[in-house]
């Protein structure tokens, strides 16, 4: 801890992340996500621990998944608090895992509103006034008070993530949309972020927000009062990006999407 990363409690040198999986649901009346995070690891040499970045979140529990499925509980210690880097949420493993071995880890877990990664937005603080809203911003060190994670830019992972939201509300992310699926009073949005990224690039936005097609591959995004001015701002987004393709490298990223904030964005 701390000497791969000064800004990270995990234990960098002995496990490394490639995927994690999100499954969330946000409630607007209590102001916090709640649910599991999936993290796919590596061993990078032996240990019988595995210690996250954590920072305000409530942990109910955590699990080992093996191959098979079994589910084993693991020892769960959140005494090391750091008034800067937040909680070192260790996670003890039944046994000890060797240089190489892969596994998986399930954390159950609510955010707090002391969390600086999430911001709940009142419907008053919006364009249309009737719905409220919910963004993200995990720049620097702070998805690890929306997520348990290796909290680190050394660590880069792909993500995917099935959010439940309030109708009529919609959900995005920086990832792909996969699909969307109604249950009763909500609607559960599902992505997929294939590029490895790290930490604090995960984003999460939701409210009643519309989309203006601008190319195949480019759109807008903002509340329906502001869309058709949003959508002139931007109108010549694919142009500009065809012109960063012929002096750079071609787009790997799929959609290249905007998302423009309510005027109370601080």
């Amino acid at each position: 801890m701390f000497e791969i990363d000064p800004n990270s409690q995990s234990n960098l040198d002995e496990v490394t992340t490639s995927h994690v999986h999100l499954d969330v649901a946000v409630d607007f009346d209590a102001k916090v996500l709640r649910g599991t995070a999936a993290l796919q690891m590596q061993a990078l040499r032996a240990t019988q621990e595995v210690v996250l970045d954590s920072a305000h979140l409530r942990i109910k529990g955590a699990h080992l998944i093996e191959s098979g499925g079994k589910s084993t509980v693991l020892s769960v210690d959140e005494s090391s608090v750091h008034k800067v880097y937040g909680t070192a949420l260790r996670l003890g493993l039944p046994q000890a895992v060797a240089k190489g071995d892969e596994f998986r880890i399930v954390v159950e877990y609510e955010t707090t509103a002391e969390g600086g990664a999430i911001q709940f937005l009142t419907p008053e603080q919006t364009l249309g006034k009737s719905h409220p809203y919910l963004f993200t911003q995990c720049e620097e060190i702070h998805a690890r008070s929306m997520f348990p994670c290796q909290d680190s830019p050394s660590v880069k992972i792909a993500y995917s993530a099935d959010v439940r939201v309030p109708k009529p509300l919609t959900a995005l992310m920086s990832a792909i949309a996969t699909g969307q699926r109604n249950e009763g009073d909500s609607t559960t949005y599902s992505f997929e972020q294939k590029i490895t990224i790290p930490s604090y690039l995960v984003a999460l936005v939701v409210g009643n927000l519309k989309m203006a097609k601008i190319s195949d591959r480019c759109a807008v995004w903002s509340e329906p009062e502001n869309l058709d001015a949003c959508a002139w701002e931007f109108a010549e987004m694919e142009k500009i990006l065809q012109a960063a393709e012929d002096l750079i490298t071609p787009y790997v990223w799929g959609r290249y999407d905007l998302l423009v904030l309510p005027g109370s964005f601080p």
